[in-house]
């Protein structure tokens, strides 16, 4: 496996990109379903009569897709990046190769927690403060890797996100409009929260670039102590 530091920040900027979109279609969402609420009728439609709110509605869906593939490619070339650079970074205990923290996002049930372990582990492991030059052990488990607030944040909102908006797209029948209040909450509830997660998700992949950027240099202008040389004796037959 390479050593060879690759920085990130590319990627990172691409990752923050789809992010950021993601979260103005969410606002996007977040108008339909004040709408929904404050008219209920303005997505019923006949034969004769198309509403012009329906092309809001349409327009979100044309762009939710491609954004959120776009987002999913990048961010997660971004954290294979991210951990692939954990081995040139002198890391202390690694559980997860760059792959696997990709490949745990893919496997149901488990994806519940793996990929945030994996992130974790990426953040932990980018400390610019703690290299560890002399390769002391240092007794600490993988699975002790500690992260900031806001990480756990950040995946709690992405959980609870995206349970809403599952019901969001469910919560409305377009041929009963008594629904459409109900399903307008839905849709304002989960735009706001994909909006607090791509902004925490943002937050996260800021900061772990920035580490690793940090880390990068220290790891590259500090060299490990060298011992002291061994005392040297004079000749014994000098003090004769």
């Amino acid at each position: 496996m390479s050593e060879r530091f690759r920085s990130a920040k590319t990627l990172s900027l691409a990752a923050i990109g789809g992010l950021a979109a993601t979260a103005g279609v969410a606002l996007l969402d977040i108008l339909v379903g004040f709408i929904q609420i404050m008219d209920p009728y303005a997505f019923v439609f006949t034969e004769d009569e198309i509403p012009g709110w329906l092309m809001l509605v349409g327009l979100a869906a044309l762009l939710q897709f491609p954004i959120f593939i776009a987002t999913v490619i990048a961010f997660l070339l971004w954290e294979y990046r991210a951990h692939s650079n954990l081995n040139a970074l002198k890391p202390e205990n690694l559980e997860f190769t760059p792959g696997w923290a990709v490949g745990w996002w893919f496997v149901p049930f488990l994806n519940l927690f793996k990929p945030f372990q994996a992130m974790r582990e990426i953040w932990w492991e980018s400390d610019p403060d703690g290299v560890n030059f002399n390769n002391e052990p240092t007794f600490l488990s993988a699975s002790l890797h500690s992260a900031p607030g806001f990480m756990t944040i950040w995946w709690a909102f992405w959980i609870i996100s995206n349970i809403a908006n599952n019901l969001a797209s469910r919560a409305f029948d377009p041929d009963n409009p008594e629904s459409a209040a109900i399903g307008g909450t839905v849709v304002i509830a989960a735009g706001i929260l994909t909006i607090i997660a791509a902004v925490l998700a943002i937050t996260v992949v800021r900061d772990i670039t920035d580490r690793q950027e940090r880390r990068s240099i220290v790891v590259g202008n500090i060299q490990p102590a060298e011992p002291p040389p061994p005392p040297t004796f004079g000749d014994p037959r000098q003090n004769i």
